[in-house]
């Protein structure tokens, strides 16, 4: 079979799924649905295994597949045409969506086998991954913003999946309007690079290069500062990652496919596809940076304080993607996509365990009246045993190969420094605490749900899924070992860096590395991951006296981190609000009183003056003779006295 018919079959598999399932959207058959649903998804990742393999058997400089199906548009100096690109960074991008993808539809079949429509449910999550399948493998950007607005309009359906709850629905408008805020800084972005190449073909565009590196901010500095706008809102970054906490609202299974394989990846692939580009805008490569670690560092604090068992994991995410953009900002765009990787199979395992255990606790999310879970539930803690370890940084799990080595580049890069570092590994060490306390409340806690819940082990569809992902989070580390580790293994390679090396831009003196100081800083972040554990193990396991005794101790405090710093109250107050008054204001002074009022005015003046024509017009004849005659002696009347 051709290549092009593999990509297709990669693409369309879950567009059919989703058009099989929403035919039949009233079916109420799950397993049917389900069925239908990850079938599609089994093609499409067995596609992109046959397509990965098929690169890697490619020359180094050839890895890339690409077909076009035929041509979309043509104007003026605009050519677009409908076609997929898969190399080294899309290859990675197709295995983690349809892979990931794949198991968390087929723990969806067990998590929602009591909802009343699972055909529309599946559906949705079909379309997801289509969109995300589009973004990340059109060629040209045009394709890549079509497939960007589908996974914005499929996070609102899914997020908002049982709408006749308002909260909920409310949850799903939130996402998609915060989203379009930086869609119109997407759109900017891709207007200035037709300016600027004349072309929206991503491959043209980068063969343009290399770019000359603005001093200030030029035409390429704003294009770039454009793009990065759209993607804080799909990546959910400092100041609109307000949508991603609420985005909870839907089924848990959706939330790992947002959090971990789709929707908030597509940023940091965005950027990381358009690297050589980005590194001609070095000012906004350090907006980047600094916007990735404060957004890392500001919603691990709100993490801390949280109870929801979701709102914790969606505070992890948003801090873990900042990591991402702290790497891609100081030019480590390889460990940025390694993260990406390590964090999608580590994430997606802890959202999927905290579906089991909400499932088992007839819907429970508040981690306070959870506990002993270990032993009743035991697939569900040792796979989310993993993601905790994997997600903290402790060595040899997946987690601890990716974060560290952003650490380091953000503290050995020429455009990084001390500072991204301590931020780094102040909120690495916040991580490893309240990971621990979820931890700790969920499982290790004696038992605080009442005696009508009877917790139980979730069924094989939802418990295969969590080993299969346990094991990824467990040894996917391996494949990006820093060299100082590496060296020590017998020479093992960095298999990501090296994969990725023919697409990246190369920082010029990242190669003069001290390594006893990159092994200091390694040996202080898991001493620090360790410690922060042990200590949240400690403050609410074996002395509550002083947890309770720090939150009197800082009321204040406590209650602004509880309440996630107001930042929604500030909004609703500073700018929601006062919009809608704006809006009300124009409707009644502007609307109401001044375009109404002429256009009553204006139709009044017609009326009327039709009511005095009409009486020239009522179909008696007598009328039209004296009108006739009027009119001749008034004619004979301007002749005979002119």
């Amino acid at each position: 079979m051709s290549e092009s018919m593999w990509i297709g079959i990669l693409i369309l598999s879950p567009f059919v799924g989703f058009l099989l399932n929403g035919a039949y959207f009233k079916n109420k058959n799950v397993k049917l649905a389900g069925a239908i649903a990850s079938a599609a998804m089994l093609i499409s990742f067995y596609s992109a295994c046959i397509l990965f393999t098929k690169l890697t058997n490619l020359p180094i400089a050839e890895r890339e597949i690409s077909h076009s199906f035929f041509s979309w548009l043509e104007v003026g100096q605009l050519r677009l045409n409908v076609e997929f690109l898969v190399d080294q960074i899309s290859g990675i991008m197709i295995l983690i969506i349809t892979g990931v993808g794949l198991l968390i539809h087929i723990f969806s079949v067990g998590y929602m086998s009591h909802e009343k429509a699972p055909s529309r449910y599946f559906a949705y999550l079909n379309l997801f991954v289509f969109s995300m399948l589009i973004l990340v493998l059109g060629e040209n950007l045009a394709l890549l913003f079509v497939g960007w607005e589908g996974v914005g309009l499929c996070s609102y359906l899914l997020i908002g999946f049982w709408f006749t709850d308002k909260e909920k629905a409310s949850a799903g408008m939130k996402a998609f309007i915060t989203n379009r805020i930086g869609d119109a800084g997407l759109l900017v972005g891709l207007f200035l690079l037709f300016y600027i190449g004349g072309t929206l073909s991503i491959s043209e565009l980068l063969a343009q290069g290399p770019y000359t590196k603005e001093i200030g901010f030029g035409l390429i500095s704003f294009a770039c500062l454009a793009l990065f706008v759209g993607a804080t809102g799909k990546s959910a970054q400092i100041p609109l990652y307000v949508w991603l906490p609420d985005a909870m609202a839907g089924p848990t299974p959706v939330s790992a496919l947002i959090h971990a394989a789709t929707m908030v990846t597509a940023g940091i692939y965005m950027i990381v596809r358009l690297n050589p580009i980005f590194m001609a805008a070095p000012l906004v490569m350090e907006i980047i940076a600094w916007i990735g670690a404060l957004t890392a560092l500001f919603a691990a604090m709100i993490g801390v304080l949280q109870w929801d068992i979701k709102k914790i994991l969606a505070y992890s995410t948003v801090s873990q993607l900042g990591y991402m953009f702290l790497a891609v900002g100081v030019g480590a765009f390889s460990a940025g996509m390694f993260h990406l990787m390590t964090h999608a199979f580590f994430k997606a395992l802890m959202f999927l365990g905290a579906g089991s255990v909400i499932h088992s606790l007839q819907e429970e999310q508040d981690i306070r009246k959870m506990g002993g879970l270990k032993n009743i539930m035991p697939v569900t803690h040792i796979t989310f045993l993993v993601g905790w370890l994997a997600i903290t940084g402790i060595p040899p799990f997946a987690g601890f190969f990716s974060k560290d080595e952003i650490l380091w580049m953000s503290f050995h890069s020429p455009m990084g420094g001390q500072a991204l570092w301590l931020i780094g590994f102040i909120t690495a060490g916040l991580t490893a605490f309240y990971m621990t306390r979820l931890m700790y409340f969920t499982f290790w806690q004696s038992p605080q749900y009442s005696n009508e819940v009877h917790p139980h082990e979730s069924p094989a569809s939802m418990t295969i899924p969590l080993v299969l992902l346990a094991a990824l989070a467990a040894f996917s580390g391996f494949l990006g070992v820093p060299h100082i580790i590496g060296d020590l293994m017998g020479h093992l390679p960095n298999v990501i860096h090296n994969w990725l090396a023919p697409k990246i831009v190369e920082i010029p003196g990242l190669e003069k590395a001290n390594v006893k100081v990159e092994a200091i800083l390694m040996i202080l972040s898991v001493i620090l991951a360790a410690s922060a554990s042990y200590f949240a193990i400690y403050l609410y396991g074996k002395n509550r006296e002083l947890a309770n005794s720090l939150k009197n101790k800082f009321p204040k405090t406590n209650q602004m981190v509880s309440n996630k710093f107001y930042v929604d109250e500030l909004i609703q107050s500073r700018i929601l609000k006062p919009c809608i008054e704006l809006g009300k204001g124009l409707w009644a002074y502007i609307d109401v009183s001044f375009i109404d009022k002429i256009t009553f005015h204006l139709t009044n003046f017609v009326q009327e003056s039709a009511s005095g024509v009409r009486l020239l017009h009522q179909g008696k004849m007598q009328q039209y003779a004296l009108y006739m005659v009027l009119g001749m002696l008034v004619g004979l009347s301007y002749v005979l006295l002119g």
